[in-house]
């Protein structure tokens, strides 16, 4: 069941508070409440209580498909989109959640962006922290979900400013700098594409050296033989230089960049 998040920290609220004019972070996404799939009965979202309550039969039927199982869980919550509509609000939002997930695990990221949006405004607004089979606050658990997927789709200036806002909130956590590290790292496509091809480029000389060593230089000039398997090395460490370096630089760059991010929110 999930519950309320009473004791979310003032800060993180009015960095995402949609209504804040500061905020950077979901102004150009903002949908109003009432609008959102999960948010149909808008009256009760504030009147939720805490007590055990009874849960619907929709709700239990979706519920008792293994997370494991996916693509079950895609095909009925689509199939069953309207009547989740009308649930009342804090089961639609697990069941939300639990939708929103599946899509992740299947790698239908660019289906898991366009929802997931929601979902992190609405475990804001409706103050949830807790959902069952989401481990940790529901609100970090989607929105680094949401750093991943643009990610793989290398979306890296989103997922940069997503895993941002993620170390603002907990610069402890370790895993979030070695996340943002990777995509620094992976945003650096001429750097490593540069290396990659100089790369290529000495492999190929050093082949079209080695093909006119055996049909030319061996046959009509073996004094130079020497000279030309010296060449042929000297090709090949020079690409292993630049795949090496381009690689190299592109790592550390990222990792300065991260460290210094990191340690901006750690002296705040």
């Amino acid at each position: 069941m999930a519950t309320r998040n009473t004791n979310l920290a003032s800060d993180v609220f009015n960095i995402y508070n949609p209504y804040n004019p500061c905020n950077n972070y979901l102004s150009a996404t903002i949908t109003p409440l009432q609008q959102l799939p999960f948010c149909n009965n808008y009256n009760n979202c504030y009147n939720y209580s805490m007590s055990p309550r009874h849960h619907s039969q929709l709700y239990r039927q979706l519920r008792d498909v293994g997370p494991r199982d996916a693509q079950r869980i895609i095909r009925m919550y689509e199939e069953l989109e309207t009547e989740i509509g009308r649930l009342e609000v804090v089961e639609n939002f697990e069941l939300t959640v639990y939708y929103i997930d599946a899509l992740f695990s299947t790698g239908a990221y660019r289906q898991h962006l366009m929802m997931v949006d929601l979902a992190i405004q609405a475990s804001i607004q409706l103050n949830i922290k807790d959902v069952p089979d989401v481990e940790g606050d529901v609100f970090k658990h989607l929105l680094f979900r949401k750093g991943v997927s643009a990610y793989r789709l290398e979306d890296y200036d989103t997922a940069i400013h997503v895993v941002k806002e993620l170390i603002r909130i907990d610069p402890d956590q370790e895993y979030y700098p070695r996340f943002l590290r990777t995509i620094l790292f992976k945003q650096q496509h001429s750097t490593l594409q540069f290396g990659r091809g100089s790369f290529i480029f000495c492999i190929l000389l050093s082949a079209a050296i080695v093909t006119l060593e055996l049909l030319f230089i061996r046959p009509f000039y073996p004094d130079i033989v020497s000279l030309t398997q010296i060449t042929i090395l000297a090709v090949f460490l020079l690409g292993v230089i630049f795949l090496s370096g381009a690689y190299l630089s592109a790592h550390t760059r990222a990792h300065r960049k991260s460290y210094r991010f990191l340690r901006e929110q750690q002296n705040k």
